[in-house]
């Protein structure tokens, strides 16, 4: 069995028990396959046979494939969503990202109906902008934001209703 430690690992979560591989389980090796050298948990959990444990490979090992890309989804989308920029509708680059939600909603807050302020777009250059334009961008970076979400969902849709590691490992993730 090529993922020993992986699938008794899993055998350990399905049942309530972290395994210490340092302690509680010792996996070998010598060459002819991975084996259970010693199992020092039986108080905590029985020692599955190997026929039980090459039985539950498939499931462990979507188990953990599905664990993996949910990790990387959220990094990248942890990324995407303090990092986001986009192009306004009226060509300013802008951040997009929760920091310029609240940048944006404190400026609105200030400003009065007939006021122009200057505002620092994603390039770092300057542009007076109405009161009018503010909201626009406000609106803006939020469906930004948005979209990003809606990403993350369709992913993690993808994610857990695909049936094999495979299928999970060939999903490309992009925000």
């Amino acid at each position: 069995m090529e993922n020993l430690a992986l699938v008794i690992n899993y055998y350990g979560k399905k049942n309530g028990v972290e395994i210490d591989f340092a302690q509680d389980v010792i996996v070998m090796d010598v060459g002819n396959g991975a084996y259970i050298d010693q199992w020092n948990i039986s108080d905590k959990l029985p020692q599955p046979s190997m026929e039980e444990l090459e039985a539950l490979e498939p499931e462990a090992t979507l188990y953990y494939a599905r664990q993996n890309k949910t990790a990387e989804l959220e990094q990248k989308f942890n990324y995407a969503l303090e990092n986001g920029h986009t192009t306004s509708s009226f060509g300013v680059e802008i951040d997009a990202n929760i920091t310029s939600v609240r940048n944006v909603g404190g400026l609105l807050v200030v400003m009065g109906p007939d006021d122009t302020e200057m505002f620092c777009d994603y390039n770092n250059q300057l542009h007076e902008l109405t009161r009018q334009q503010v909201e626009i961008l406000q609106v803006e970076i939020i469906k930004y934001i948005q979209g990003l979400y809606d990403k993350k969902w369709y992913y993690r849709e993808q994610i857990n209703t695909l049936t094999t590691p495979e299928e999970i490992d060939s999903i490309v993730i992009e925000f």
